[in-house]
């Protein structure tokens, strides 16, 4: 898996990390999205996460820590993108 990376910025290509279990339950299907938002509270960030195929299109879900989040995604070959 991509390596873990603070400071991502609105755009980013992310996955959102497991465990999943406090999650909307979306996120145990659809682990992959783009950064919507950056949340900056005290000295750390959090990352609201916007996803592809959600119906209402495009759902926002989070906020995440940066550790929760890995750059990048699988694409349908299982090739790891980065953007």
């Amino acid at each position: 898996m991509a390596a873990r990376s603070e400071g991502y910025k609105v755009g980013d290509l992310v996955t959102v990390l497991p465990p999943y279990d406090r999650d909307p339950y979306i996120l145990n299907f659809q682990h992959y999205g783009r950064i919507a938002a950056v949340q900056h509270n005290d000295n750390q960030s959090s990352y609201m996460v916007e996803l592809d195929s959600t119906l209402p299109p495009r759902r926002r879900v989070g906020p995440f820590p940066a550790g929760r989040l890995a750059k990048g995604w699988r694409d349908q070959s299982g090739r790891w993108l980065v953007e």
